[in-house]
């Protein structure tokens, strides 16, 4: 029994599944309506790839429509049986449906008798070796079968409905029962093509997939310093950052690095189009173009409402398959979140993510936050915890201008660095520079100069002196020791190899002097 509110999709699946059944295994049908005349069905299947003229004309598919013949005071059950026996037996049918079961059953008016008519149906039908399908018109509150009948004397329920979403409404089948045979519960998507209905079952991935110890590069230096050489192979990535904070970037730095090692890469791009990844990637000097052509580089590109949520993962997942994909980037995960149902979105992350495991493809998702400056918990769709590693890009105010801030957030199996580091977007990508030191309530967005520790003040007075060498002659003099008189005696040695100026030198000792009794 195929069940289904008006519009499903019941009629077509049935038309489909008798022209598959003569075209790829020869099988003749019969289809008996109660419900519409021989010329509108006809119309309506036209349109459809599978539809076969000549099969209607050579009668290895008949159309019986019996609407005249039930309004007739003396038919019953068992005419309706009798004629069916004889159109089998006469087209030589193996596959019968009968649209619908609802419209006789209104007829018969009472359960016993539709019971008995299906019981008897099912002998007859069973001895001549046909399998059947019976539509079921039915809408609240009834579920299967208006009389509650028909659905426990069928072998197989197929249920048919159509769910509204966000931004589309969503055509759903969903197999409640079938005697005999295993099968995946759950509802199902697909949609209605000009080659009949078009299938995107659920993509269930077993907790199996291994762990490498092997780490690779994200793709900028800065990043892969804080993570402590990079990330593992096989791991998710998320970046999370508000608007213009370098998110896609960063992804194209870790697409690129990829491309440069000969491994097949996949964007998945959901905000921005085929051309603007690519005109975007070349203001860094980055070709992409030349590696699409050269079949190691896919962009996918599409509005996430254009396509179910199953699309967009059994067509990630396609690319993945084929191409043998090495690193993915998903840009953005918010973008799709904003699309559709929040547990449908957290469902999707999870396979998808549990898929890129199971292929031990290295993946960064990015993720927007709300706020230009805010720092807000990424827990609204689990997302801290489904992915390994977090990198977080944000704003924060300082000294008066507006500056970029990177943390490592979250490294699974690995240690990471703590520190909170300004980074900069360049004609060449980013580049991530020092700590923000001297700060505080950087993470809030809105910082606060605090007072320099000895040894910071004395690294500004190096800097000062020595200029861009500054630090690291500090760094050198400080693995000797910061005493007074140790940095008298450097000083000094730097007079007399007349590095610098007596009186400047003079100059620099009452400064670090000064600190130092601070």
């Amino acid at each position: 029994m195929v069940s289904g509110a008006s519009g499903t999709g019941k009629t077509l699946l049935c038309h489909e599944w008798l022209f598959n059944g003569l075209n790829k295994f020869g099988e003749n049908g019969l289809y008996v309506t109660f419900t519409e005349p021989l010329f509108k069905t006809l119309k309506n299947l036209e349109g459809m790839s599978f539809y076969d003229k000549s099969a209607i004309e050579n009668e290895k598919i008949k159309i019986l429509d019996i609407r005249k013949a039930v309004s007739e005071k003396d038919f019953d059950q068992e005419h309706l049986i009798n004629l069916i026996e004889t159109e089998i037996k006469a087209t030589g049918a193996t596959r019968l449906v009968i649209d619908s079961i609802t419209a006789f059953a209104y007829v018969l008016e009472d359960k016993a008798k539709i019971r008995k008519f299906i019981f008897d149906l099912g002998t007859m039908l069973a001895t001549l070796g046909c399998t059947t399908v019976l539509t079921s018109e039915v809408s609240a509150p009834h579920k299967y079968s208006v009389y509650g009948v028909e659905e426990f004397i069928s072998d197989g329920i197929i249920l048919m409905g159509q769910t509204e979403q966000k931004f589309q409404n969503i055509r759903t089948l969903e197999i409640a029962k079938m005697r005999g045979i295993s099968y995946q519960g759950g509802s199902n998507s697909f949609r209605i093509t000009k080659n009949g209905i078009k299938m995107f079952p659920q993509l269930t991935i077993p907790l199996v997939y291994g762990s490498s110890r092997t780490k690779i590069s994200i793709g900028v230096k800065g990043f892969d310093e804080m993570a402590k050489g990079g990330v593992y192979e096989g791991s998710s990535n998320l970046i999370a950052g508000s608007t213009g904070s370098g998110k896609s970037i960063l992804g194209l730095h870790f697409i690129w690095e990829g491309l440069q090692k000969g491994e097949p890469c996949l964007l998945a791009g959901f905000e921005e189009s085929r051309y603007q990844i690519l005109r975007n990637a070349a203001s860094f000097g980055w070709d992409l173009e030349q590696y699409e052509k050269s079949g190691l580089l896919k962009i996918m590109c599409a509005y996430p409402s254009e396509k179910y949520i199953e699309e967009h993962l059994l067509g990630i997942k396609d690319v993945i398959d084929t191409m043998k994909i090495k690193r993915c980037v998903v840009d953005s995960l918010s973008s799709i979140g904003n699309s559709f149902e929040q547990e449908q979105f957290r469902y999707f992350v999870k396979r998808l993510n549990a898929y890129l495991k199971s292929q031990n493809v290295t993946t960064i998702f990015t993720t927007a936050t709300t706020g230009l400056m805010s720092v807000e918990t990424l827990t609204e769709a689990h997302l801290s915890t489904m992915t390994d590693n977090i990198i977080l890009l944000k704003y924060v105010e300082a000294e008066g201008e507006m500056r970029l801030m990177c943390s490592v957030l979250k490294t699974r199996g690995d240690d990471h660095s703590k520190s909170l580091r300004e980074y900069h977007i360049t004609g060449k990508g980013i580049v991530v520079g020092e700590t923000f030191k001297g700060f505080e309530n950087v993470m809030t967005g809105s910082t606060r100069k605090v007072a320099k520790s000895v040894e910071e003040k004395l690294k500004d007075e190096f800097s000062r002196t020595f200029g861009p060498m500054g630090s690291q002659v500090f760094d050198e003099q400080a693995e000797k020791g910061l005493d007074e008189k140790g940095l008298m005696d450097f000083v000094d040695s730097c007079v007399g190899d007349k590095i610098i100026k007596k009186d400047e030198g003079e100059r620099f000792k009452e400064r670090l002097k000064a600190i130092l009794k601070g």
